[in-house]
């Protein structure tokens, strides 16, 4: 029997009896019991037409693979547990799997009360083998039998979005393991191009009805190949989930103090964004983030437009190192 057959007939077993598929109670180190969180108590909001409600700040999975030790990666996942965080980015190519192993440990006993999302990424080929070879890998490194949201990752331009959606490509397969029940919901990221989006968006009207997009935003986007001008209308339109990263421009505008972290987050949740994704290294900021979550006033438009006035000097598309 093979992993997706192994893994539908455990499902099937699994929901006759009651039990929550993916729950593998609690590890032995594990602060919180038997797998059972408190309510989150940041801001929630619906994840388009997934219908899942999400707080609005999520973990960012390339940080939780770069912190100095597996110790330290579990307390830092269990720091954003402790302030609301239910939402969990990452992808296959993280630390080449490093931080799926590292996030699948710290989620093994709280495994059905959180969303896990990653992402399959095949830059030369965008096969479906190679799709379905990174799902098998990354459920195993999740310690999970299914995925909450599983995207295609890293579209880089418009000919890259048809490798994928083309038959036999990683879209064909990823929609699969949706239908199989493998994955709840299917999505498309990309950094650098909007156009690639834009591309995604036709393969979408044509049929192919994938949940979330997820994409930079943050104030200088708007000034410089701007996803949020170009694509964030449209997706709103189509009810898609929509997912921000690169909140900060990945720390740039923070380090060249042309914003601040209030700022950043605040511009972005002010937008018709349902959860930002953001990278954060240190469970100190891990705690800052989702203070100013719990804190969030939506900015007016005055002020949206009056923030990106004063910083359209600065931009610069080195600032953005991704879209190029």
């Amino acid at each position: 029997m093979d992993r997706r057959t192994f893994a539908r007939t455990i499902a099937a077993v699994m929901a006759g009896l009651g039990i929550p598929v993916g729950s593998r109670g609690a590890s032995a180190s594990s602060p919180f019991g038997r797998g059972v969180l408190p309510p989150t108590t940041l801001p929630t909001r619906r994840l388009g037409r997934t219908g899942l409600d999400v707080p609005i700040l999520a973990l960012g999975g390339h940080h939780v693979g770069r912190a100095e030790s597996e110790s330290a990666a579990r307390v830092l996942v269990e720091t954003a547990l402790e302030e609301g965080i239910r939402f969990f980015d990452n992808a296959e190519s993280y630390q080449n799997g490093k931080a799926e192993r590292w996030l699948g440990a710290a989620l093994e006993g709280v495994r059905s009360d959180v969303l896990i999302m990653t992402k399959t990424h095949s830059p030369r080929d965008r096969s479906a083998d190679s799709a379905r070879r990174h799902l098998e890998g990354s459920l195993e490194r999740l310690r999970t039998d299914y995925l909450d949201v599983w995207q295609l990752h890293s579209t880089k331009s418009v000919e890259d979005v048809d490798r994928a959606f083309r038959p036999g490509g990683a879209m064909e397969y990823i929609m699969r393991a949706r239908d199989e029940g493998l994955v709840r919901f299917v999505g498309v990221t990309g950094h650098v191009t909007p156009a690639a989006h834009r591309r995604a968006l036709e393969y979408w009207d044509d049929g192919w009805q994938f949940d979330t997009f997820q994409f930079p935003i943050n104030p200088i986007d708007y000034h410089q190949r701007s996803f949020q001008r170009q694509v964030l209308v449209d997706i709103v339109a189509r009810d898609i989930g929509m997912i921000a990263m690169k909140t900060s421009a990945d720390g740039r505008l923070l380090r060249e103090g042309i914003c601040t972290i209030e700022e950043t987050l605040r511009y972005v949740w002010s937008l018709p964004v349902n959860v930002a994704v953001v990278g954060m290294e240190r469970p100190d900021l891990v705690r800052h983030n989702a203070r100013l979550a719990r804190e969030f006033e939506p900015m007016s438009p005055a002020d949206l437009q009056a923030l990106r006035d004063r910083i359209e000097p600065a931009a610069d598309l080195a600032l953005e190192w991704y879209k190029t």
